[in-house]
């Protein structure tokens, strides 16, 4: 029998090793000598975007003193769980296992509309187009990319809904795209439909379960990021429904 590692952030507190001038932006889960998984805040770049503002691959790469390798990316304005590997060899494979989709990345999204009361597959060709996506029914040019996410409605609130997205694929603003084009904006997400913005700038998105498999002591991963603090619609979440 494989040993399973489930870690909840929420036991983490006294535990996770911070750096003083971030750690109001990224929480470190969990470090082997082959990755480190990250709880990063919303407000926070993965990779740069801009020169004079910090981002959490700069920082790491500080921290450590050499190169991390980003193998999973969230949006700036998205809370939730990032996974860096530590060397080459663990990134190559775990890059692998991303295109064939044996790692398992589970989001919690707060949107508009009106979604499907049944478990829905969306499946779109996405093109990044300066700093958006554009979504096609069809393979346009060899620009779009397949782009495929399940999402299953959980519970409703009097404007908003929750859905769980299963990601198949990892595109540009996947997730923030397709619900979109299917008239169910995020909360807060202007740039893609949403009426009016949160008041701090994030959007209601949560990278909120990550699994995999070891691909050299086969061991299962699994980390849950606890509901951020920042919208009273996360607090009236019923935790049965979530997993």
């Amino acid at each position: 029998m494989q040993p399973i590692h489930n870690v909840d952030l929420s036991l983490l507190k006294n535990f996770v090793n911070k750096t003083p001038s971030f750690e109001s932006d990224y929480e470190i889960v969990d470090e082997t000598d082959d990755f480190i998984v990250i709880l990063k805040k919303h407000g926070l770049a993965v990779q740069v975007t801009d020169k004079e503002v910090d981002d959490l691959e700069s920082i790491l790469n500080s921290r450590y003193k050499e190169k991390v390798h980003v193998l999973n990316r969230i949006d700036q304005p998205v809370t939730g769980l990032v996974i860096f590997g530590k060397n080459k060899n663990f990134a190559s494979n775990f890059t692998e296992m991303l295109k064939e989709r044996s790692v398992k990345k589970t989001y919690l999204a707060l949107v508009s509309g009106n979604p499907e009361k049944e478990p829905t597959e969306l499946k779109h060709y996405i093109k990044k187009l300066h700093n958006r996506a554009m979504t096609a029914d069809e393979k346009v040019d060899e620009y779009f990319k397949e782009a495929v996410l399940e999402y299953t409605l959980l519970q409703s609130f009097d404007k908003y809904h929750l859905l769980r997205i299963d990601l198949k694929t990892g595109r540009f603003h996947q997730i923030r795209a397709q619900l979109a084009t299917m008239e169910m904006p995020i909360k807060g997400d202007l740039k893609y439909g949403s009426r009016r913005p949160n008041l701090d700038r994030s959007i209601g998105l949560l990278s909120y379960k990550l699994e995999f498999i070891h691909p050299f002591t086969r061991e299962k991963h699994c980390y849950k990021a606890p509901f951020p603090n920042n919208d009273v619609l996360w607090s009236l979440v019923d935790m049965s429904l979530i997993d």
